[in-house]
Protein backbone atom coordinates (compact mmCIF):
# COMPACT_ATOMS: atom_id res chain seq x y z
CA UNK A 1 0.00 0.00 0.00
CA UNK A 2 1.29 3.46 -0.87
CA UNK A 3 2.33 5.56 2.09
CA UNK A 4 2.13 9.34 1.60
CA UNK A 5 4.32 10.03 4.60
CA UNK A 6 7.52 8.43 5.92
CA UNK A 7 8.44 8.01 9.55
CA UNK A 8 11.42 10.23 10.23
CA UNK A 9 14.49 8.30 11.37
CA UNK A 10 16.27 9.03 14.64
CA UNK A 11 18.95 11.67 14.19
CA UNK A 12 21.38 11.32 17.06
CA UNK A 13 24.32 9.18 15.94
CA UNK A 14 28.08 9.02 16.24
CA UNK A 15 28.41 8.71 12.47
CA UNK A 16 29.15 11.72 10.30
CA UNK A 17 30.06 13.80 13.33
CA UNK A 18 30.32 17.57 13.00
CA UNK A 19 31.58 18.12 16.53
CA UNK A 20 33.52 21.38 16.84
CA UNK A 21 32.59 22.64 13.37
CA UNK A 22 30.78 25.84 12.45
CA UNK A 23 28.19 25.69 9.67
CA UNK A 24 26.19 28.31 7.81
CA UNK A 25 22.77 27.20 6.55
CA UNK A 26 20.65 29.39 4.28
CA UNK A 27 16.89 28.95 4.13
CA UNK A 28 16.97 27.67 7.71
CA UNK A 29 13.51 28.87 8.76
CA UNK A 30 11.49 26.10 7.17
CA UNK A 31 11.47 22.75 5.41
CA UNK A 32 14.73 21.21 4.28
CA UNK A 33 16.78 24.19 5.53
CA UNK A 34 15.38 23.85 9.04
CA UNK A 35 16.00 20.10 8.99
CA UNK A 36 19.59 20.62 7.85
CA UNK A 37 20.28 23.20 10.56
CA UNK A 38 18.79 20.92 13.22
CA UNK A 39 20.67 17.87 11.96
CA UNK A 40 23.98 19.76 11.92
CA UNK A 41 23.42 20.95 15.48
CA UNK A 42 22.52 17.49 16.76
CA UNK A 43 25.72 16.22 15.13
CA UNK A 44 27.72 18.74 17.18
CA UNK A 45 28.06 21.77 14.89
CA UNK A 46 27.54 25.38 15.88
CA UNK A 47 25.04 26.60 13.30
CA UNK A 48 24.51 30.06 11.83
CA UNK A 49 20.91 29.97 10.57
CA UNK A 50 20.13 32.45 7.78
CA UNK A 51 16.68 33.31 6.42
CA UNK A 52 14.50 36.30 5.62
CA UNK A 53 11.67 34.96 7.83
CA UNK A 54 12.56 36.16 11.33
CA UNK A 55 9.74 34.33 13.09
CA UNK A 56 10.43 31.04 11.35
CA UNK A 57 14.12 31.45 12.05
CA UNK A 58 13.45 31.99 15.76
CA UNK A 59 11.37 28.80 15.80
CA UNK A 60 14.26 26.89 14.22
CA UNK A 61 16.78 28.17 16.74
CA UNK A 62 14.45 27.50 19.68
CA UNK A 63 13.96 23.92 18.52
CA UNK A 64 17.71 23.41 18.14
CA UNK A 65 18.52 24.83 21.58
CA UNK A 66 15.69 22.81 23.12
CA UNK A 67 17.44 19.71 21.86
CA UNK A 68 20.74 20.87 23.33
CA UNK A 69 22.28 22.19 20.13
CA UNK A 70 24.04 25.47 19.38
CA UNK A 71 22.53 27.88 16.85
CA UNK A 72 21.92 31.52 16.26
CA UNK A 73 19.58 33.37 13.93
CA UNK A 74 20.78 35.78 11.26
CA UNK A 75 17.97 37.52 9.41
CA UNK A 76 19.00 38.27 5.83
CA UNK A 77 17.60 38.29 2.31
CA UNK A 78 19.84 35.96 0.32
CA UNK A 79 18.95 37.82 -2.88
CA UNK A 80 20.52 40.99 -1.47
CA UNK A 81 24.19 40.34 -2.24
CA UNK A 82 25.78 43.09 -0.11
CA UNK A 83 23.53 42.38 2.87
CA UNK A 84 24.11 38.62 2.73
CA UNK A 85 27.86 39.12 2.53
CA UNK A 86 27.82 41.56 5.42
CA UNK A 87 25.72 39.23 7.58
CA UNK A 88 28.05 36.30 6.95
CA UNK A 89 31.12 38.41 7.65
CA UNK A 90 29.55 39.67 10.88
CA UNK A 91 29.06 36.09 12.07
CA UNK A 92 32.77 35.26 11.80
CA UNK A 93 34.07 37.07 14.93
CA UNK A 94 31.80 34.85 17.00
CA UNK A 95 32.29 31.70 14.95
CA UNK A 96 36.05 32.12 14.49
CA UNK A 97 35.91 30.33 11.14
CA UNK A 98 33.32 28.64 8.96
CA UNK A 99 33.78 24.97 8.11
CA UNK A 100 30.60 24.19 6.21
CA UNK A 101 28.16 26.05 3.98
CA UNK A 102 24.79 24.51 3.13
CA UNK A 103 23.05 26.48 0.39
CA UNK A 104 19.42 25.48 0.88
CA UNK A 105 17.42 28.68 0.28
CA UNK A 106 15.16 28.51 -2.75
CA UNK A 107 11.59 29.00 -3.90
CA UNK A 108 9.30 29.15 -6.90
CA UNK A 109 9.08 32.83 -7.80
CA UNK A 110 6.62 32.65 -10.67
CA UNK A 111 4.57 30.23 -12.75
CA UNK A 112 3.74 30.09 -16.43
CA UNK A 113 5.36 29.49 -19.80
CA UNK A 114 8.92 30.76 -19.70
CA UNK A 115 8.36 33.16 -22.61
CA UNK A 116 5.42 34.72 -20.78
CA UNK A 117 6.81 34.94 -17.25
CA UNK A 118 7.50 38.55 -16.16
CA UNK A 119 11.17 39.45 -16.25
CA UNK A 120 11.02 40.39 -12.58
CA UNK A 121 9.96 36.86 -11.61
CA UNK A 122 12.65 35.32 -13.80
CA UNK A 123 15.38 37.51 -12.32
CA UNK A 124 14.22 36.84 -8.77
CA UNK A 125 14.27 33.12 -9.52
CA UNK A 126 17.85 33.43 -10.71
CA UNK A 127 18.87 35.48 -7.68
CA UNK A 128 17.19 33.22 -5.12
CA UNK A 129 17.86 29.78 -6.58
CA UNK A 130 21.36 30.22 -7.98
CA UNK A 131 23.04 33.62 -7.56
CA UNK A 132 22.56 33.54 -3.78
CA UNK A 133 24.64 30.35 -3.66
CA UNK A 134 27.48 32.11 -5.45
CA UNK A 135 27.26 35.08 -3.08
CA UNK A 136 27.21 32.85 0.01
CA UNK A 137 30.20 30.82 -1.24
CA UNK A 138 32.10 34.01 -2.06
CA UNK A 139 31.50 35.26 1.47
CA UNK A 140 32.20 31.97 3.29
CA UNK A 141 35.25 30.57 1.49
CA UNK A 142 37.70 33.23 2.78
CA UNK A 143 36.71 32.23 6.33
CA UNK A 144 37.28 28.50 5.85
CA UNK A 145 40.28 27.11 7.74
CA UNK A 146 43.52 25.99 6.11
CA UNK A 147 42.48 22.35 6.52
CA UNK A 148 39.62 22.97 4.11
CA UNK A 149 35.85 22.74 4.34
CA UNK A 150 32.69 21.67 2.57
CA UNK A 151 29.94 23.30 0.55
CA UNK A 152 26.68 21.49 -0.20
CA UNK A 153 24.23 23.03 -2.66
CA UNK A 154 20.63 21.86 -2.70
CA UNK A 155 19.41 21.42 -6.27
CA UNK A 156 16.06 19.89 -7.25
CA UNK A 157 14.53 16.66 -8.41
CA UNK A 158 13.23 18.58 -11.42
CA UNK A 159 16.71 18.09 -12.87
CA UNK A 160 15.46 14.68 -14.01
CA UNK A 161 11.82 15.52 -14.72
CA UNK A 162 9.77 17.66 -17.02
CA UNK A 163 8.34 20.66 -15.18
CA UNK A 164 6.59 23.02 -17.63
CA UNK A 165 5.45 26.25 -16.10
CA UNK A 166 8.14 26.27 -13.41
CA UNK A 167 11.06 27.70 -15.35
CA UNK A 168 11.77 30.43 -12.80
CA UNK A 169 12.74 27.60 -10.45
CA UNK A 170 13.97 24.75 -12.64
CA UNK A 171 16.30 26.69 -14.93
CA UNK A 172 18.46 28.22 -12.15
CA UNK A 173 18.29 24.91 -10.24
CA UNK A 174 19.82 23.22 -13.29
CA UNK A 175 22.59 25.80 -13.05
CA UNK A 176 23.31 24.61 -9.51
CA UNK A 177 24.93 21.47 -10.96
CA UNK A 178 27.34 23.43 -13.13
CA UNK A 179 28.08 25.79 -10.25
CA UNK A 180 28.87 22.77 -8.06
CA UNK A 181 31.28 21.30 -10.61
CA UNK A 182 32.94 24.66 -11.23
CA UNK A 183 33.48 25.38 -7.54
CA UNK A 184 34.71 21.82 -6.95
CA UNK A 185 37.44 22.30 -9.56
CA UNK A 186 38.35 25.83 -8.50
CA UNK A 187 38.45 25.11 -4.76
CA UNK A 188 39.82 21.56 -4.77
CA UNK A 189 43.43 22.65 -4.27
CA UNK A 190 42.31 24.30 -1.02
CA UNK A 191 40.72 21.02 0.13
CA UNK A 192 37.27 22.55 -0.07
CA UNK A 193 34.81 19.94 -1.28
CA UNK A 194 31.68 21.03 -3.16
CA UNK A 195 28.75 18.72 -3.81
CA UNK A 196 25.05 18.92 -4.55
CA UNK A 197 21.97 17.10 -3.30
CA UNK A 198 18.98 16.63 -5.58
CA UNK A 199 15.88 15.93 -3.47
CA UNK A 200 12.86 14.11 -4.80
CA UNK A 201 9.38 15.23 -3.82
CA UNK A 202 9.45 16.31 -0.16
CA UNK A 203 6.33 17.56 1.59
CA UNK A 204 7.30 21.08 2.65
CA UNK A 205 5.77 24.53 2.67
CA UNK A 206 7.27 25.13 -0.79
CA UNK A 207 5.83 22.01 -2.44
CA UNK A 208 2.47 22.80 -0.82
CA UNK A 209 1.94 25.34 -3.61
CA UNK A 210 0.73 22.36 -5.66
CA UNK A 211 -2.34 22.01 -3.44
CA UNK A 212 -2.79 25.38 -1.73
CA UNK A 213 -5.89 27.37 -2.56
CA UNK A 214 -5.70 31.04 -3.51
CA UNK A 215 -6.84 32.00 -0.01
CA UNK A 216 -3.91 30.10 1.51
CA UNK A 217 -5.93 27.12 2.75
CA UNK A 218 -4.97 23.54 1.89
CA UNK A 219 -6.98 21.51 -0.61
CA UNK A 220 -6.89 18.20 1.27
CA UNK A 221 -8.20 16.15 -1.64
CA UNK A 222 -5.58 17.61 -3.98
CA UNK A 223 -2.87 16.97 -1.40
CA UNK A 224 -3.84 13.32 -1.07
CA UNK A 225 -4.01 12.90 -4.85
CA UNK A 226 -0.60 14.49 -5.41
CA UNK A 227 1.00 12.48 -2.63
CA UNK A 228 -0.52 9.30 -4.04
CA UNK A 229 0.85 10.11 -7.50
CA UNK A 230 4.28 10.96 -6.09
CA UNK A 231 4.37 7.70 -4.14
CA UNK A 232 3.50 5.74 -7.26
CA UNK A 233 6.36 7.43 -9.14
CA UNK A 234 9.06 6.15 -6.77
CA UNK A 235 10.63 2.73 -6.40
CA UNK A 236 10.10 2.91 -2.63
CA UNK A 237 6.43 3.86 -3.05
CA UNK A 238 6.53 6.76 -0.65
CA UNK A 239 7.59 10.39 -0.49
CA UNK A 240 10.60 11.42 1.54
CA UNK A 241 11.09 13.67 4.55
CA UNK A 242 13.17 16.77 5.02
CA UNK A 243 15.13 14.84 7.65
CA UNK A 244 16.19 12.28 5.06
CA UNK A 245 17.59 15.04 2.86
CA UNK A 246 19.34 16.61 5.85
CA UNK A 247 21.09 13.35 6.71
CA UNK A 248 22.66 13.22 3.24
CA UNK A 249 23.68 16.89 3.44
CA UNK A 250 25.36 16.12 6.77
CA UNK A 251 27.18 13.12 5.29
CA UNK A 252 28.57 15.24 2.44
CA UNK A 253 29.60 17.92 4.95
CA UNK A 254 31.42 15.48 7.23
CA UNK A 255 34.86 13.93 7.11
CA UNK A 256 33.25 10.63 6.10
CA UNK A 257 32.88 12.14 2.61
CA UNK A 258 36.49 13.33 2.41
CA UNK A 259 37.08 12.03 -1.15
CA UNK A 260 33.75 13.14 -2.64
CA UNK A 261 33.59 16.38 -4.58
CA UNK A 262 31.87 17.70 -7.68
CA UNK A 263 29.07 15.15 -7.36
CA UNK A 264 25.28 15.22 -7.15
CA UNK A 265 23.49 12.75 -4.88
CA UNK A 266 19.90 12.08 -5.85
CA UNK A 267 17.79 11.47 -2.75
CA UNK A 268 14.53 10.67 -4.45
CA UNK A 269 13.32 7.22 -3.43
CA UNK A 270 14.08 5.96 -6.93
CA UNK A 271 11.89 8.36 -8.89
CA UNK A 272 14.84 8.90 -11.24
CA UNK A 273 17.88 6.64 -11.72
CA UNK A 274 20.28 8.23 -14.23
CA UNK A 275 23.42 6.25 -14.99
Amino acid sequence: MNRPEATEPAVASGRFSMHGLTAVVTGAAHGIGRAVASDFAVAGASVVCIDIDADGLDDSVREITRRGGSARAVVADVTDDPALTDKINESVPTAGCIDVLANVAGAITGRGDILDVPQESMLRGWQLNLASMITAARAVVPHMPARGGAIVNVASGTLDALAPGLGTYTIPKAGVLQLTRTLAMELGARNIRVNAVSPGYIDTAMTAHHYRNVDGSIDTAARERIHRDQCAATALKRIGTAREIATVVRFLSSGEASFITGQVLRVNGGSAMPL
